[in-house]
């Protein structure tokens, strides 16, 4: 089976599955270009890259960027662009007055270079009158991926190579890339759309179908060039590519410029044969040129009407297939720019914004031809909306139906107004008691800033007494400076008074102790340190019955340490015979009590002095030398 699929039924299966229609195309350039795809692709049977297609979500668009070569730029073909400049748009906009539409399109317009360069001449043509005028070009393409290049409206600097230096600063950023400015960008519409199988846009007056036509095959150029022809009002001008057919023998165009492609299409009923108006033999010439213009007036007054409208108008026919809508129409289910004419409902866009408008539109045919309202919630670029919709049935004389019109209004500032009337309300009950409860509070401030007032008299008073409070801290700050000075200078006499008191203890001839009244030795001197024969600090902090002396002589100091701490009287030891590694001989013991201050003792004083002595120097009687 996979040996009997063709590219043949690729191409049908591509169109019935994808939506796709390649079968127009001459068929040896599309076969070419498939087979140049599979090729990239390492495969080898139509059939294996119909799967291909299946399993991956992107490989159509792949192979639209194959089979869709899209070769374009600004100004393509300059002298043809000038004979636009010069001759069709003066023609086209000179008839213009304040406040009317100029419609064109530019189909096939792959990156957009082409439309771009249409707005930039009428920009440039009508100048400061161009907010004057309703101005919208509707550039449409098969590609996605052409078509977002064409919104973001962004080129590279050698894209721009035919482009004026005064147009190229005028409508153009100084960027990279360059990027047409705001005031052409929303002159254009861009949408997706297949010259083959949808409907064209109508009522043009300009039509640009350049370098397309020589990819279809006969039959389909013709059914193009019947929707192009369609797309046109009278008179409207199409412009060609200049590979393309100069419609000579045709009987709907005149050339305008045969060179370069361009013609005018031929009112009907003025110059048409005669077997086009054979429908209408009946009627005199003048009778059918009067009904044509009361046929274009009123679609010309439809059309303004739907476009004034700022609520959504989609006219449906039997079928449910979309006749005819304006933009706000698209506008409010946030898809702008789209076109739905010639597709059927079921098949638009509208259908993921709201999934059950088919349904409802089914309900009025089941309910006897009713009105159907209902709301629809829907989310745009982030932000919710509210849609009100009304679906009329349109029921003839005779009681058929002949169509459907859906009204759509966004009711979303009202659904928004309703809730903040509700929040006020809350809003102004709350003000209310905040009201009362801010006199209530103004009052107590009020009390308040009355006490505020009498502390602050009292805080001014208590002021003044800190100030003389400081005066007085000042004045004593300044004694205790001068008693300072007296302090440094006694404790300077006192340290100079301690050094010479140390240097005479250091200097005496005599061994003297301090004994605490813990009895543990606390100072001695130079002369006690040779008496036994110990270092300045080996006894200092030991008990005085430690000292390297005999026995019986350690228990006498003890002993007379304690007494003369008990009864804080002097005494003395004579005769005491002492023997060490330094000295042996006899001591007169003199016993010392030490105050730190009135009444509380600190230790006892213990002077070696010679027998018989004293330490004021009178000789005790019942001495004895020895």
């Amino acid at each position: 089976m996979a040996e009997s699929f063709t590219l043949k039924d690729l191409i049908h299966n591509i169109a019935e599955e994808r939506g796709v229609d390649l079968r127009a195309y001459k068929p040896t350039t599309i076969e070419r270009r498939l087979r140049r795809r599979m090729s990239e692709l390492n495969l080898a049977t139509p059939a294996d890259y119909m799967e291909r297609i299946r399993s991956e979500e992107g490989e159509m668009q792949e192979l639209l960027n194959t089979v869709l070569i899209n070769v374009t730029e600004f100004f393509r073909d300059p002298q043809a662009w000038d004979v636009v400049r010069t001759e069709v748009l003066p023609l086209l906009l000179g008839r213009m007055r304040t406040g009317d539409v100029f419609r064109a399109w530019s189909a096939g317009c792959a990156s957009g270079e082409e439309p771009y360069s249409l707005a930039i001449l009428i920009a440039d043509l009508l100048g400061p009158r161009l907010s004057e005028f309703d101005i919208k070009i509707y550039a449409t393409d098969i590609d996605d991926d052409a078509l977002n290049t064409a919104r973001r409206g962004e080129y590279p600097p050698d894209k721009l190579r035919r482009v004026r230096s005064e147009w190229r600063r005028q409508y153009f950023t100084d960027s990279n890339p360059c990027r047409v400015t705001r005031e052409i960008r929303r002159m254009l519409i861009f949408g997706k759309s297949n010259l083959i199988s949808d409907a064209p846009i109508s009522h043009c007056q300009l039509v640009l179908c350049r370098n397309v036509l020589i990819y279809f095959d006969a039959l389909a150029q013709r059914q193009v060039f019947k929707r192009l022809h369609y797309a046109l009002e009278p008179n409207g001008i199409l412009f060609l590519g200049k590979a393309e057919s100069k419609l000579s023998e045709s009987h709907f165009f005149r050339p305008v410029n045969a060179r370069w492609r361009i013609f005018q299409r031929i009112p009907e009923g003025k110059n048409a044969p005669a077997a086009q108006r054979a429908g209408v033999s009946d009627l005199s010439m003048a009778d059918e040129n009067k009904l044509q213009q009361e046929v274009q007036k009123l679609q010309l007054q439809q059309r303004h009407l739907l476009e004034t409208l700022k609520d959504g108008v989609m006219v449906l026919d039997a079928r449910d297939h979309v006749v005819s809508h304006n933009d706000s129409s698209v506008d409010i289910w946030g898809l702008p720019g789209l076109r739905l004419a010639g597709k059927k409902l079921h098949n638009t866009e509208l259908v993921f914004r709201c999934p059950e408008l088919p349904g409802r539109v089914e309900a009025t045919r089941a309910n006897g031809n009713e009105v159907v309202t209902f709301q629809c919630r829907i989310k745009v670029e982030g932000e919710e909306r509210l849609i009100a919709v009304v679906i009329r049935p349109v029921i003839n004389e005779a009681g058929e139906r002949e169509g459907t019109i859906i009204h759509a209004e966004d009711i979303s500032s009202h659904d928004k107004l309703q809730s903040t009337i509700e929040q006020l309300e809350a809003t102004g009950e709350e003000l209310q008691s905040a009201n009362e409860e801010l006199e209530t509070t103004n009052e107590e401030l009020q009390s308040t800033n009355e006490e505020l007032e009498t502390t602050n008299e009292e805080l001014q008073s208590t002021n003044e007494e800190l100030e003389t409070t400081n005066e007085e801290l000042q004045s004593l700050n300044e004694e205790l400076e001068t008693m300072n000075d007296e302090l440094e200078r006694r404790s300077r006499e006192l340290n100079e008074l301690t050094g010479r008191y140390a240097e005479t203890l250091r200097r005496m001839p005599w061994p003297v102790l301090l004994v605490d009244r813990n009895e543990k030795i606390q100072l001695w001197n130079s002369a006690a340190q040779r008496l036994f024969g110990v270092g300045t600090t080996s006894v200092v902090g030991v008990n005085i019955d430690q000292l390297p002396i005999e026995s019986d002589l350690r228990k006498n100091l003890l002993r007379r340490c304690r007494m003369v701490l008990a009864k804080n009287k002097s005494s003395v030891l004579r005769g005491e015979e002492f023997s060490t590694a330094t000295f042996d001989g006899t001591f007169d013991l003199h016993f010392t009590p030490i105050s730190k201050d009135a009444g509380h003792l600190d230790g006892v004083l213990v002077m070696f002095g010679p027998q018989n002595s004293e330490p004021n120097g009178d000789k005790p009687k019942n001495s004895r030398k020895k």
